[in-house]
């Protein structure tokens, strides 16, 4: 999708208004939010804010009601003719560097917010309280995370590599979660540290397989960001048992867990610390 307001959009936006500062209700009283994030979506739903969204990503699949909500394009790629069509009168996403701030304010107030590590989702679970009206319960959720999510990297954990899931047959490089992400903080509450600690920003970071023998970790979980069937699931394995230099492969310290709810950074991440503590202890 362009970038540039096409120009029956532009003439949209003059009767739909071009307010900005903090979100008006709507004439019914209530707001019309549009999430171009899926992260913010499950949060909005989490704080009792979910019946106040009228436009979503198509990359939002829970809760399931969603799906009955028009899409609207994302972040990056924001359908501009949806949204005008939705009349909001808030617009959230996630705050990115190619993010077209300056178009979507040109529709409706627009609140683009950091969304990496753990201090800013809850900050951003803070502030999309306030947006709707439920700081209440957002204070609550981000108070949750905070307890269950500021654990440090333990000293004696062992180094896990934690790995996206590449196409079976193929391991020529490896992606995997950053240790200043949301995941990192739940690979530390689970007890383990992080084989690569470095904090990254940008794009999702890349292993070679050279740089992955050096790093050499102890154990690797890779997170499955979509359905596997049993022989996919195998094959993935053999793959890395195709590395036996490999500690974590000397040791039967390779697992593939189905990760399909943790891709989205929102409410449901919680879950992730027990998933991933389960896993290391059925290792060696």
């Amino acid at each position: 999708m362009t970038r540039s307001l096409p120009g029956l959009v532009v003439a949209a936006l003059l009767l739909v208004g071009c307010a900005k500062g903090r979100p008006a209700p709507a004439g019914d009283g209530r707001l019309r939010i549009v999430s171009l994030s899926p992260a913010m979506t499950q949060t909005l739903f989490a704080i009792g804010a979910g019946g106040d969204i009228v436009g979503r990503t198509e990359y939002d699949v829970y809760p399931p009601e969603i799906r009955a909500v028009p899409a609207a394009g994302t972040s990056l790629s924001p359908s501009y003719e949806a949204i005008v069509r939705l009349a909001p009168t808030l617009i959230v996403g996630q705050a990115t560097k190619d993010a077209p701030r300056a178009e979507l304010e040109r529709i409706a107030p627009t609140r683009l917010l950091p969304w990496l590590t753990v201090a800013d989702i809850c900050a951003g679970m803070r502030e999309l309280g306030l947006l709707s009206g439920h700081a209440e319960a957002a204070e609550a959720l981000a108070r949750r995370f905070e307890a269950q999510l500021s654990t440090p990297p333990p000293a004696g954990g062992r180094r896990v590599l934690l790995a996206m899931d590449a196409p079976a047959g193929r391991l020529d490089e490896i992606f995997y979660l950053r240790q200043n992400s949301i995941h990192g903080a739940c690979l530390n509450a689970a007890g383990a540290r992080n084989a690569m600690p470095e904090p990254l920003l940008g794009a999702p970071p890349v292993l070679t397989i050279e740089k992955l023998i050096a790093v050499d970790p102890d154990a690797v979980i890779v997170l499955s960001a979509r359905a596997l069937g049993p022989a996919e699931k195998v094959q993935i394995l053999k793959d890395w048992q195709d590395l036996p230099m490999l500690s974590a492969v000397k040791h039967d310290r390779v697992r593939v867990v189905d990760g399909t709810a943790f891709y989205i950074d929102g409410p449901r991440m919680l879950g992730l610390v027990p998933l991933l503590h389960e896993t290391l202890e059925s290792m060696p």
